[in-house]
């Protein structure tokens, strides 16, 4: 039996390093599938939050009166006509093009 106490002893840390390299291999897949899991889960709720607004939009849209519309829509204008022109020039500048 005392010759067979070193074969198990053996086998038994072949065994545990076995385990440890296994369990050391499988980490990297292991927080790849945590990380991968996470994205989806925050895609998820990107996708909530998206439908949420576009639900809540939407019934705007239909709450809201033609009349109340057309003040939104000029509202609107007035602010991309705004946004597109350059303002005056003031007293001591030059346009471009013009001078050194």
């Amino acid at each position: 039996m005392a010759d067979d106490s070193s074969e198990i002893v053996k086998e038994q840390s072949e065994s545990v390093a076995a385990t440890n390299l296994k369990t050391l291999g499988d980490g990297p897949a292991f927080y790849t599938n945590l990380a991968y899991s996470n994205a989806v889960q925050a895609q998820q709720g990107g996708m909530t939050l998206y439908q949420t607004i576009l639900g809540k939009t939407a019934e705007q849209i239909m709450a809201t009166s033609p009349s109340e519309g057309s003040v939104d829509t000029a509202l609107a204008q007035i602010l991309a006509k705004m946004a597109q022109t350059t303002p005056p020039l003031t007293a001591g500048q030059l346009a471009p093009g013009q001078g050194a």
